[in-house]
């Protein structure tokens, strides 16, 4: 199947995440913060990535901020207990494909992948 990173400084939801793909069939690698999910994509590029919002050295938004600046591509889905819709919006507006409240539910995760990585998109990592 596919290959998607876990970014996430939580190890609880990096363990509870990687299980769930893991049982839809998907291969998982995690990284505990943006910063890591940068160097991982750079060398191994994942078919999508799962970013948490809040994290330690480089969150969520910064590492979409990155991500953007380098002209990486990557489908990623948000995922956060922040519920404000200036959160989402941003979110959106740095390229991510998806956002999703936290807890995540099975089914929820699922449908967004199925989404993403069913969608034909162009699959050019550009790393400078």
């Amino acid at each position: 199947m596919s290959r998607i990173l876990i970014t996430d400084d939580s190890s609880s939801q990096r363990i509870i995440l990687s299980g769930i793909l893991e049982k839809l069939g998907h291969e998982v690698d995690t990284a505990i913060n943006g910063q890591e999910a940068l160097e991982k994509i750079r060398t191994n590029p994942p078919d999508c990535m799962l970013l948490d919002n809040l994290m330690p050295v480089m969150d969520g938004l910064q590492t979409l901020e990155a991500l953007k600046a380098r002209n990486i591509t990557v489908p990623i889905i948000m995922l956060t207990a922040d519920i404000q819709e200036w959160l989402k919006t941003r979110c959106l507006e740095l390229g991510a494909s998806n956002f999703l409240n936290k807890p995540i539910k099975q089914a929820q995760l699922q449908e967004a992948l199925q989404k993403i990585l069913l969608t034909p998109q162009t699959k050019e990592v550009l790393c400078t």
